[in-house]
Parts: structure tokens; sequence; C-alpha cells
């Protein structure tokens, strides 16, 4: 995946570069596009687990490199493009095993840019309450 990086990388600029902003009231009311780049860092604390995977999400149309973009893209359009408020309660219980997973979202919300960062304490709480946004 290392050696896909900079492909990655060249290609989402390319893409962000060529994102057009809504001119008109009427473009503003249609589900806006979404370019964003994504990834998900599991610490060294974690061997099972370690390194990080990228992703790419696009929205109107639906696509990119993510496991379900579909999914993604409803969940995100339902939070209004509030990245934490896609985060969901869960019932699960995580021991208090400190192995940070940082998750990261660079791009465009319709005409809004984005650049989110957070941390949650280990795998088991990202995998209990991460919205489907970081299944990358």
């Amino acid at each position: 995946m290392s050696r896909m990086l900079p492909a990655l990388l060249a290609t989402t600029a390319a893409a962000l570069a060529g994102v057009s902003m809504p001119a008109s009231a009427s473009a503003a009311t249609t589900a806006p596009t979404v370019r964003l780049l994504l990834s998900v860092s599991h610490s060294e604390a974690d061997p099972v687990h370690a390194g990080t995977r990228y992703g790419y999400l696009t929205c109107e149309p639906v696509g990119g490199l993510h496991d379900n973009p579909a999914a993604a893209c409803a969940e995100l359009f339902a939070a209004d493009g509030d990245l934490s408020a896609t985060d969901h309660e869960s019932s699960v219980a995580c021991t208090l095993q400190y192995a940070p997973v940082t998750v990261r979202a660079v791009g465009w919300y319709g005409d809004k840019p984005v650049n989110y960062t957070t941390t949650y304490g280990n795998n088991c709480v990202f995998a209990a309450t991460a919205g489907e946004i970081w299944n990358i």
C-alpha cells in the first residue's frame, strides 16, 4: 500500500483541483459534491492492527476507494457533513488499553473545506463507535 500512496495522493490532488463549487441557489439544493482523502492510523502499541490505511470517498457521484461508499455518503449527508456526528453510541465494553487509532479526512464537502482529525483510545472503541465513513 505504501507504494500506492504517491499515486493516490497525486490522483486526489488532481480530483480536488477539479471540484467545482455550486454557482447558484438551485445547485445548493442538491446533495453536495464530496471529495475526501481518508486515513485510519493504528499505533504500534497494537501490533495486530498497526499501520495506516488510506481511502478516497466521493459522493455525487458515489464512489472512490472505499469499502462501502454508498453507506458512507448516506451517513455523511445525514450528518450534514459533520464528521464528528457520524460516530454512534455503543454498548460494547472495551478495555482501557491505550493503543490510539487516529482518523483523518481532508478535502471538500460541497463548498466547505474539510480538515478533520480525531483519535479513539484503541481499536475496540474505534470499531464499536466510528462511523461507516472510516470503513476503508
